[in-house]
């Protein structure tokens, strides 16, 4: 069976859906697949996209309180990048933002990076390459957490541009070269794109603590909130029932379920699932089909112990907790469920406090951005591939 993605809120528009799409199941394909050993074809993993049925504010946010400064758009820099930059560490020892971020954390920098790009005008020769070069970024992440100054990666690095080399130099071999690029090499379509969203995330951060008031970070937010209220109060109103399902239960049910046609005996099904994506596939093993059996359930920045806690699943009994029985039963139809929390991420909420089986793992980003984050960043795909691996032991 493959892995099956099902995105969060926000995602309403075709294009940028694709895109995004290409991007994670290249990522998921070269994280996820190995360590459960699937075999790789065309359909190793879904992505079904519900976002088409999500909420149209039906006033074109007209209730928003008099918000009517932008924010990024003047320069090029989008609202990701400008809450990335709110974050970044100032050592004062650079005036590079990756620098300094790596000096403390080089799987930090290469996060950053990767969630800062501006993914819609990328194409797809560069989503490709950007992909591939995640994975041996990740591991060389893992084996040199931080500086050092006997290790050959940092030789000759002194600002962001060489950094970026180094990290193209570590992609492109097991370990990087004592010769940096010279002057006849390039950096490749994905170190220009790493190497662009460095000199915009630089000036992002100037002005940052002046955008950042309390209004300026509501009007950087703003957006993504509403999306996902409207997104939440149509799934609600419009789910149906198990007879009778709603058009997002249909999308999101049609992939669980088509999983397992033709796939290899003995592959298990994963479901990844992001923010709501997660309350949406737990409705649906508990309500609309507690039949559909899931190895592995990853839910990452999700609300599924919120729901819960204010009755908003169907099969969830109503009368929990009580005096003997504190949690929800664990269901049997999902064998194993990893919880992803992120105490940075205002939409993350745990699981294990109110369901059995539930195991909450905790994810420090520390960022602003966290919630847009996670599945653009090479060594969150990394970290939960280890987890899946574990599950399967």
């Amino acid at each position: 069976m493959p892995v099956v993605f099902v995105h969060g809120v926000g995602n309403h528009d075709k294009e940028n859906a694709k895109k995004t799409q290409r991007f994670q199941r290249k990522l998921f394909s070269q994280f996820l697949l190995p360590v459960i050993n699937a075999v790789p074809r065309d359909n190793a993993v879904l992505l079904p996209w519900w976002g088409k049925e999500g909420a149209v504010p039906r006033w074109g946010h007209a209730c928003r309180p008099g918000l009517t400064e932008s924010l990024g758009a003047a320069d090029g820099t989008s609202v990701t990048q400008l809450l990335a930059a709110a974050e970044l560490p100032r050592s004062g020892r650079t005036n590079d933002v990756v620098l300094d971020t790596a000096r403390d954390s080089l799987a930090d920098a290469v996060d950053l990076l990767y969630s800062a790009i501006d993914i819609d005008f990328c194409s797809d020769d560069e989503l490709d390459e950007l992909a591939a070069l995640a994975v041996p970024l990740a591991a060389y992440c893992e084996l040199h957490p931080r500086f050092d100054r006997a290790d050959p990666f940092w030789e000759g690095v002194g600002d962001d541009p060489s950094l970026i080399g180094a990290f193209v130099d570590a992609g492109r071999e097991s370990g990087p070269r004592r010769e940096r690029l010279g002057a006849g090499e390039t950096l490749g379509q994905a170190g220009e794109w790493l190497d662009s969203t460095a000199r915009k995330l630089q000036k992002a951060l100037v002005g940052t603590p002046t955008r950042l008031s309390s209004g300026g970070l509501r009007r950087l937010t703003d957006d993504r909130v509403q999306a996902f209220l409207g997104d939440v109060f149509k799934y609600l109103a419009l789910r149906g029932t198990p007879k009778r399902p709603g058009r997002i239960v249909k999308i999101v049910l049609g992939d669980l379920r088509a999983a397992g046609v033709g796939a290899p005996q003995g592959e298990p099904l994963v479901v990844v699932a992001h923010s709501m994506g997660g309350d949406i596939v737990y409705d649906i093993a508990s309500y609309f089909d507690p039949e559909l059996v899931i190895d592995v359930l990853v839910t990452v920045g999700s609300q599924v112990g919120l729901f819960a806690e204010f009755s908003a699943f169907r099969g969830v009994p109503h009368d929990l907790p009580t005096k003997d029985r504190r949690k929800v039963p664990a269901r049997a139809n999902i064998r194993t469920w990893i919880n992803v929390v992120d105490r940075s991420d205002i939409l993350c909420y745990s699981a294990e406090p109110v369901f059995e089986g539930a195991k909450d793992v905790q994810y420090e980003s520390g960022a602003l951005w966290a919630h847009a984050a996670y599945f653009k960043q090479p060594n969150f795909y990394s970290r939960i591939a280890k987890h899946v691996q574990a599950a399967m032991t």
